[in-house]
């Protein structure tokens, strides 16, 4: 094996490596690998694994894998980030471990600008047991050849509201990695210098259920031109993101993810060659997939704890609006009591007069019944008309004790339902299906229009829900839903021109 021949092996790894960082097709989702000053940028801790196959189908094509863990500390205010990955092209294999750094400095209520600082180890190495060479004992083939280094990563990023620009110097120390020293000179392998900035601005639609990010990423580095990302993203926040990225003199994307659950999301990547060798390069297959946890600024978890009371919600959504009504109606009561209260005391007067006059014609009634009985002609047939009469109302009462006036457990006015219905035979509070008039949120409005019921000879009761603490004003009580709804609607079967609804008691 000639030295010429190595030294083209390792400049093909270069050339295969391009400006030598491992590229990746869903790198927006963790750009913690080229910039540590967004490290904990959003607030939550995230651990993300990509694996990518580039050029599938030839055979020595890159193969890329990546792990990333993000997090916050301080109330977001420090951010650290662990990077791992391996790529290897052919017989040229490359591995590294970064943690990063960030600290970010809140310039305004919308704006943060972070800094950034990373530091790993880089090992390269070759496979020399799959290079076919005439000269088994060539003595570049006896060492290991494979060698480490140190590395840092300078970063800084500045948010405004919905816009980021991010400026990173990976590989900035721009290390020498020797791996042979049994030629005339060494064999090496030099890691560059780059500079990468990356610029987003996200659009948010629909009150930030949906975002449309265009985005934009240059990579420079020495003796290799600079390469140009455009992209544009739009991640549905309940269901997935699809997008699309144009990669200068390189390659096409188009990328598709889903959300399994509002923490975890699997996304694939599909890349079509658009440079000069795109029709024996072929196509690129990537995945990524990423699971978030911890707390975030942002309350993803809280929006999807929110989302999961909402699907709750519509699966008793009759359940629901029945006690929001309930709820509307007592509250609408309540707001009107002040001035119930006011009128009530302006007609008492008025009423007391009324009932006044009642009573008087009531008696002048049982005066005028007591003088003609007593001077009917028909001395006898009048008292035998008499006790017939009084039979009647006796067996009137029998028949429906509740519609006698004079039975003490009677409501009054109200007529046609048994004893044990009523608001003065009710245990004030038992389980029950109750009618009532009011609704009160001061026991003194209750009792004032339970006393104004009264006063019009209907009987009227007040019970107090410890559950919201209101005071309801019922007139009568039902073991089941339906009697108390057709009491109701009927309006007492005519006797009562209120508003009425039902207050049911477990």
């Amino acid at each position: 094996m000639k030295k010429t021949l190595v030294l083209a092996l390792i400049s093909g790894a270069f050339v295969a490596q391009a400006q030598q960082l491992p590229l990746y097709a869903n790198y927006f989702f963790a750009p913690q690998m080229t910039n540590p000053a967004v490290s904990g940028a959003d607030g939550f801790s995230e651990l993300t694994t990509m694996h990518r196959q580039q050029w599938q189908g030839m055979e020595g094509a890159p193969e890329t894998s990546a792990l990333v863990f993000n997090g916050a500390l301080n109330k977001e205010r420090i951010g650290y980030s662990v990077y791992a990955y391996t790529d290897k092209t052919d017989i040229v294999s490359r591995s590294g471990i970064y943690g990063n750094y960030a600290y970010h400095a809140q310039l305004s209520e919308t704006s943060v600008l972070s800094f950034g600082v990373g530091a790993g180890y880089v090992n390269n190495s070759f496979d020399m047991a799959s290079v076919r060479v005439k000269n088994l004992g060539d003595p570049f083939l006896i060492p290991a050849n494979q060698n480490g280094t140190l590395d840092m990563t300078l970063g800084l990023n500045l948010r405004v509201a919905d816009f980021n620009l991010g400026l990173s110097v990976p590989q900035l120390l721009n290390p020498t990695i020797t791996y042979s020293n049994n030629y005339d000179g060494p064999v090496a392998y030099h890691l560059i210098r780059h500079y990468v900035a990356r610029t987003q601005y996200d659009i948010k639609v629909q009150k930030d259920r949906m975002v449309l990010s265009p985005m934009v990423t240059v990579r420079a580095a020495a003796f290799v031109k600079p390469q140009v990302d455009a992209g544009l993203m739009f991640d549905m926040k309940e269901y997935g993101y699809i997008g699309a990225m144009y990669r200068s003199n390189y390659a096409a994307t188009m990328n598709v993810g889903v959300h399994l659950t509002p923490v975890l999301s699997l996304g694939y990547a599909h890349e079509f060659s658009t440079n000069t060798y795109a029709s024996y390069l072929g196509m690129s297959n990537e995945f990524i997939l990423s699971y978030k946890f911890g707390d975030n600024k942002r309350n993803e978890r809280l929006e999807a704890e929110i989302k999961r009371l909402k699907d709750k919600q519509r699966s008793s959504a009759q359940e629901t609006e029945k006690l929001l009504n309930e709820r509307f109606e007592e509250f609408k009561e309540e707001m009107g009591a002040a001035q119930a209260a006011e009128l009530e005391k302006q007609k008492e007067a008025l009423k007391a007069e009324g009932l006044q006059l009642q009573e008087a014609g009531a008696q002048n009634g049982g005066l005028r019944g007591s003088g003609n009985t007593g001077g009917n002609a028909n001395g006898g047939n009048s008292n035998g008309n008499a006790s017939q009469n009084g039979s009647w109302n006796q067996d009137n009462g029998q028949g429906g004790s509740w519609n006698t006036g004079n039975d003490p457990n009677a409501a009054g006015n109200i007529r046609g339902y048994r004893n044990e219905e009523y608001a003065n035979n009710v245990a004030p509070g038992s389980p029950g299906y109750y009618v009532t008039a009011g609704v009160y949120g001061e026991a003194g409005n209750a009792d004032r229009m339970a006393s104004s019921l009264s006063k019009k000879g209907i009987n009227a009761k007040v019970f107090r829900d410890n559950r919201n603490n209101m005071y309801y004003v019922y007139l009568l009580k039902f073991r089941s839903y339906e009697d108390a709804d057709r009491a109701k609607s009927s309006g007492l079967n005519g006797q009562y021109s209120g508003k009425l609804w039902i207050k049911v008691v477990e």
